[in-house]
């Protein structure tokens, strides 16, 4: 049995160690009886198919490289939206999920398109960062997410985001915040999410195991586990 990961822009958007979520995800499907492959496509790959695959990731990048990876993606959005929805699980974290709306404008005006998946508009913000822990809630999942978030970006003419921020820490004035799809999420939370919160991961490989048509392999993964209570009980006391 089979399970293919497609790992967008490995070397151009992975730079708080976003690929410790694939990392991860292949252990996790390991342990389900998945042989997995990775396959990684980055800036310089002139053709990008999005069929077969269990799960697509992209990782989080400086602003620049974010508005070079959008420019160079919407070259692919056809395939990358038929992806989605054949409901293909995908997940952006950090910056990343940025693409997936309407347009992106850089701190010097300059102004590329995004995937049209949602209708919001990405604006950077020179003057200041937004930086810190922060805790959030989904509709539809019984546990919090926690993780740090570092951007610089401003959300325009959106109201659909699918998590609601309830705590920070730091510099950070968001309310809500990412995106659902099917099983498209994005989510601003950077460097390893799927390790910070691995009910996340578990949710994303039994969405696999279904896709799979087999039964979910109970596991435990006990440090992960007590490492998420740690932090979120420092995060939240």
């Amino acid at each position: 049995m089979k399970a293919s990961i497609l790992y967008l822009y490995y070397d151009f958007m992975n730079l708080y160690g976003d690929n410790g979520n694939v990392r991860i995800m292949e252990k996790r499907l390991r342990d389900q009886g998945f042989d997995v492959e990775v396959i990684r496509k980055t800036i310089t790959d002139d053709d990008i198919s999005f069929e077969g695959f269990d799960l697509i990731y992209c990782g989080s990048g400086t602003e620049s490289r974010l508005f070079a990876a959008a420019e160079h993606l919407k070259a692919f959005e056809d395939g990358f939206k038929s992806a989605v929805a054949a409901g293909t699980p995908v997940l952006f974290t950090g910056n990343a999920w940025g693409m997936l709306g309407r347009s992106i404008t850089s701190h010097d005006g300059k102004k590329t398109g995004g995937l049209g998946l949602f209708g919001f508009d990405v604006r950077e913000e020179i003057k200041q960062r937004f930086t810190g822990d922060a805790v959030e809630s989904a509709k539809g999942f019984d546990k919090q997410f926690i993780g740090f978030i570092n951007k610089c970006d401003v959300i325009d003419g959106f109201d659909g985001y699918m998590f609601k921020v309830e705590k920070t820490i730091g510099q950070i004035p968001y309310a809500q915040d990412g995106v659902r799809k099917d099983n498209l999420f994005g989510i601003s939370l950077i460097g390893p999410v799927l390790v910070k919160n691995p009910f996340f991961a578990e949710y994303l490989v039994r969405l696999i195991d279904e896709r799979h048509g087999v039964t979910y392999r109970e596991e435990r993964y006990e440090h992960e586990e007590k490492g998420y209570r740690m932090t979120l009980k420092a995060l939240t006391e």
